[in-house]
């Protein structure tokens, strides 16, 4: 029996699970690490307008995320149910659509933040101290670089939806490294002295070592990966078109508006000066390793569970994602008790500036409190991403960001100023978990009737 098969049908599910997010839980966190290493290296400088740059510049980067999770979630979710389904031509259409698509729209961006970059720069609330910083870091990153990152975190989703989770970590991981290495090289003043510029430099350098691995990795496996990049591939069928987009689309407005949201919270936050800035751009660094431990623990059994889900063995995928949701809780609160305790010295890690650790060290300890609430969250909208259930999907991902918090911050920075701001994000986490059980009883009850019915 193929390994890959295996592991999707017959493996216990515990081992299932950790052969298939293992892997992703590492790439997860070596990138996590590298996009901490910009605003790491970039505060030893202890320029507080250089390290409130890269969070400025946060949301826009984001946004390729967005687009990655459109594009490459959506084509995974389809990718796995279609081999469920034992229909590999419509697998490999699948990614042939994705990949093609995120293309053409990564040009189109890059393409009209060049063209609009000064606007772009007032909506992400960069201002005289910081605009010079912002511009430079995104024309990089960007403008320069966005192609060659979408892609990567898209063809990163195919190859793990295709049963090789470990050639998508390998690639995301050496391209993480590489940034690693890079960054003090273009930094410091000891090397090229570029400063946040030099951090943009380093990460575009990563990416497209990244893209360039994937590519190599599809030449090598041409013959036996259900992935294809030929273009002869590629059909605007209905069937496959929305197949990825109305799966893909949840998870793209679960970051897109994640990055609206943190575009307001920086613009909310700007009058407060460069150091309480800063202080929000490390506090959710730090706050994002919880959320990449879900992430990866997410987007590696997605295709276990589209798979079983479509191989109609219901049973298995409940057992996965209950399992995988343990995980998730548990590693959550261990860093809430981490972050709650070691506040100061973990925000003085990424900058010695007091002002900045003072802010940081409240704003993190009041953030992180929603660790837990926001891994049942994101776990459920992986399970009916997997299903192919896009409304609740849809629905909790606007109800996570976007719908609940933007009118929150509003409110609680007129309340409490600065303060209430970092209060959102466990007020909205509640209330997007509350929702989630909702929608999985629903689920539940509904496939558990299913599952019945075949059995008989």
């Amino acid at each position: 029996m193929d390994s890959k098969i295996f592991i999707f049908e017959k493996a216990p599910v515990p081992r299932a699970v950790m052969e298939l997010v293992i892997p992703t839980i590492i790439s997860q966190l070596i990138t996590m690490i590298y996009n901490m290493a910009d605003t790491f290296f970039v505060g030893q400088l202890n320029d507080p307008n250089q390290v409130a740059a890269v969070a400025l510049a946060a949301p826009l980067m984001l946004v390729l995320t967005a687009l990655a999770n459109l594009f490459g979630i959506g084509g995974a979710s389809l990718l796995s149910r279609s081999l469920g389904e034992k229909n590999y031509q419509k697998a490999q259409r699948a990614t042939t659509f994705g990949f093609y698509a995120a293309l053409t729209v990564a040009l189109c961006c890059s393409l009209t933040v060049l063209i609009f970059k000064e606007p772009f720069l007032s909506l992400l609330g960069a201002t005289g101290d910081t605009r010079g910083f912002t511009g430079s870091y995104l024309f990089w990153v960007f403008i320069i670089g966005g192609a060659p990152t979408l892609l990567s975190m898209v063809l990163a989703h195919f190859v793990r939806a295709d049963g090789a989770p470990r050639q998508a970590s390998l690639g995301l991981s050496m391209g993480g490294l590489l940034n690693m290495v890079l960054d003090p090289l273009f930094i410091f003043p000891w090397g090229f002295g570029l400063g946040v510029t030099g951090a943009a430099i380093a990460t575009l350098i990563a990416n497209v070592a990244t893209l360039i691995y994937f590519f190599s990795y599809f030449y090598r496996k041409r013959k036996t990966t259900t992935i294809s990049l030929n273009p002869s591939d590629f059909v605007l069928h209905k069937e496959i078109s929305l197949g990825v987009l109305v799966i893909g689309l949840p998870a793209m407005l679960q970051t897109l508006l994640a990055a609206v949201s943190n575009a307001v919270l920086n613009i909310l936050a700007s009058p407060y000066g460069g150091s309480a800035l800063a202080a929000f751009g490390v506090a959710k660094k730090v706050d994002t390793i919880p959320m990449s431990i879900t992430i990866g623990l997410a987007q590696g059994v997605l295709p276990l569970l589209g798979y079983n889900f479509s191989a109609k063995n219901i049973e298995r995928m409940q057992k996965a994602f209950r399992f995988t949701l343990g995980l998730a809780v548990s590693f959550s609160v261990l860093c809430v008790i981490v972050f709650e305790i070691f506040a100061p010295q973990i925000v003085h890690l990424f900058i010695a500036e007091a002002a900045t650790v003072a802010y940081g060290s409240v704003f993190l300890r009041v953030m992180c409190t929603s660790t837990p609430l926001m891994a049942v969250a994101f776990l459920m909208i992986t399970l009916f991403q997997a299903a192919g259930e896009g409304r609740p999907a849809l629905i909790l991902s606007v109800f996570r960001k976007g719908l609940i918090d933007i009118p929150l911050m509003l409110l609680m920075n007129f309340l409490i100023p600065l303060y209430g701001l970092a209060g959102v994000q466990p007020i909205t986490e509640g209330v997007a978990m509350g929702t989630a059980l909702i929608f999985y009883y629903k689920f539940s009850r509904k496939h558990q009737s299913l599952n019945k019915s075949l059995s008989k």
